[in-house]
């Protein structure tokens, strides 16, 4: 990267991400068979609870169910419900999670602390709908799901959690393939609160079921179709027409959108403030498409864009960069070329607000 360039991004501390991958994340195993405790005593009694109690908050899930093992001290205070307002396994791999741990989890602390759930990480894809039954038995105050991939949870599952658990704002269940569109229809009529919905690579998401999120979904705020082939012109207009709340939605690999129906959609939708795009036009309809967001997405804070083959758009993105002031994120991704050095110095001096560039070979599926 040129000395111009850097000296430029330092200066306005932004962060440009050329190809660069993250490292995983170490997740220690889940262990749902605890030792009995009642006989030890506390090996660190200098420690108070608050002492520890502050210690605790920094460790995983995971930590928290073997630091339960070591004496009563520490079993109490790891049983804080401040400590439990959140269950994330998405970054656990370990193959041994079972409905049966999850079932532990929930039922170790006062069922009203537990706001998070998140159950999609690698080691848990053999949940079933007994996993749900159980969080929606004990969790009536959950706020947050994620179950994405995941091939054995079906309707049922998500009925019950819609049944028992009336705060839920964010439901993220991309990629599971037996959830219906009746599973996700209660759901709407049901969660009246919800504000996120990711129902990214459901095949069976169509132009009705965008119809009824519209018409049902009063709190909506942001939503993912990414990789719903069969949504076309007519579903995205008539959510736009009746979801008027809606400021983020990811439209990448949706491949059944024109630009006309691109148009209707961002003309009904002038605050926007998130939009994903991953096309699979050539040329002249590209350019056209992005033309679109740079006329009609003035208050965009977050924009996307991935294509499959380097198309020659660099004006337009600048355009872009130049119409939305108030851009801060921008991603633009080739499958096979990064952004060259000097289009990257001309986005962040068109955009002064811009903060962050992915030009990554990062390409989403």
């Amino acid at each position: 990267m040129g000395s111009a360039l850097s000296y430029h991004s330092r200066s306005r501390n932004i962060t440009i991400i050329q190809n660069k991958t993250s490292q995983e994340q170490r997740s220690l195993p889940v262990v749902v068979a605890l030792s009995d405790t009642e006989n030890n005593t506390g090996k660190y009694p200098h420690l108070s609870d608050a002492l520890l109690l502050k210690i605790f908050s920094h460790f995983t899930i995971e930590d928290l169910m073997r630091m339960s093992c070591v004496c009563q001290q520490w079993r109490r205070v790891s049983l804080d419900p401040s400590l439990w307002q959140s269950i994330d396994l998405s970054s656990c791999a370990h193959p041994r999670i079972r409905d049966r741990t999850v079932i532990c989890l929930v039922s170790r602390v006062t069922s009203s602390a537990i706001t998070y759930i998140d159950l999609s990480g690698p080691g848990c894809l053999r949940l079933t709908n007994v996993s749900l039954f159980h969080i929606a038995r004990q969790c009536h105050k959950l706020r947050k799901l994620y179950i994405c991939n995941r091939n054995r949870i079906t309707s049922t599952g998500i009925e019950m959690i819609a049944r028992h658990c009336p705060y839920l704002e964010v439901l993220g269940m991309s990629k599971c393939p037996l959830i219906l569109s009746r599973g996700l229809g209660f759901v709407l009529r049901r969660s009246k609160l919800l504000r996120e919905l990711d129902i990214s690579g459901c095949l069976w998401v169509t132009n009705a079921v965008l119809v009824e999120i519209g018409q049902l979904c009063v709190c909506l705020v942001y939503l993912s179709i990414e990789g719903c082939k069969k949504v076309t012109d007519y579903g995205i207009v008539s959510l736009a027409n009746s979801c008027t709340t809606l400021k983020h939605i990811n439209l990448r690999n949706t491949k059944r959108i024109s630009n006309a129906g691109m148009e209707q959609f961002l003309t009904k939708l002038p605050n926007l403030e998130g939009l994903e795009i991953g096309l699979v036009r050539k040329g002249r309809g590209t350019a056209a498409m992005l033309n679109l967001v740079a006329t009609h997405c003035k208050n965009l804070t977050f924009f996307d864009y991935q294509e499959c083959l380097p198309t020659p758009v660099d004006d337009v993105l600048c355009q872009i960069a130049e119409q939305c002031q108030r851009l801060r994120f921008m991603g633009v991704r080739y499958q096979y070329q990064t952004l060259s050095n000097n289009l990257i110095l001309s986005l962040t001096k068109l955009c002064p607000s811009l903060v962050r560039i992915d030009a990554s070979l990062r390409f989403y599926i």
